[in-house]
């Protein structure tokens, strides 16, 4: 099954779900929404620095949190030294030779690694645009997938400092600008579009997927309007 090849439905989908998959199998936002949480002076994406970058894969799991709201499993990373240090990010992590080429695979792989959940391949409904991380080189093809009820955690300590079930209400409406945040960048600081998850700044690439996320979800819950 290809990245945006349509999972089997079974009776006990629920209906978001069902509409989600539907969404991912057409034509994604892409950049339309991506850019609404893009960092300034981000640079453009250049084809031959995308050809040599490294790939990786990520997953973001919809899944329900302890009241019952629709939520997405990020991970804030523990202070590293990487270029990534201490960001909140989706689960996920670099390609590696087991993997056969297969993103999804690293992405899962990753995902039971880092935070302990271990998906089924019919869990995965899709994938959203890929995207190119200046920072740290990597070319970045997130995935979704779905968990009946809030999935246990088993979170890896050496690389992951929390976990948090954001809400996808929570985030900023389709169409709009993320408001602006101060972060704190290579020694000094950055005013950058994003938004606050339990006192921290989600912002950069992991806000850029969770637009087109969020601009997927709108969608699918649209159709359900009829």
């Amino acid at each position: 099954m290809n990245a945006n090849s349509p999972p089997s439905i079974g009776p006990e989908m629920p209906v978001e779900i069902r509409a989600m998959i539907s969404v991912l199998s057409e034509a994604l936002p892409g950049w339309e929404a991506q850019q609404w949480a893009c960092p300034p002076g981000r640079p453009k994406d250049v084809d031959e620095r995308i050809r040599q970058a490294r790939r990786a894969g990520v997953m973001a799991i919809i899944c329900p949190n302890e009241e019952g709201t629709w939520s997405v499993l990020l991970m804030q990373r523990t202070l590293d030294g990487s270029p990534h240090s201490g960001q909140i990010s989706l689960p996920g992590g670099a390609e590696e030779s087991s993997d056969r080429g297969d993103l999804k695979r690293t992405a899962m792989r990753e995902c039971a690694e880092e935070v302990g959940v271990e998906l089924h391949e019919h869990q995965v409904i899709g994938a959203l645009s890929p995207l190119y991380i200046p920072p740290s080189d990597f070319w970045v093809l997130p995935f979704v997938a779905w968990c009946a009820s809030r999935p246990q955690i088993r979170r890896q300590h050496e690389e992951v400092a929390r976990i948090m079930f954001l809400p996808l209400e929570r985030l900023p409406m389709p169409g709009f600008h993320w408001p602006n945040h101060v972060v704190k960048v290579g020694g000094g600081s950055m005013q950058v579009p994003g938004m606050l998850c339990q006192n921290q700044v989600l912002w950069g690439a992991t806000a850029m997927m969770l637009s087109e996320l969020n601009c997927a979800w709108h969608r699918a819950c649209e159709a359900l309007k009829g």
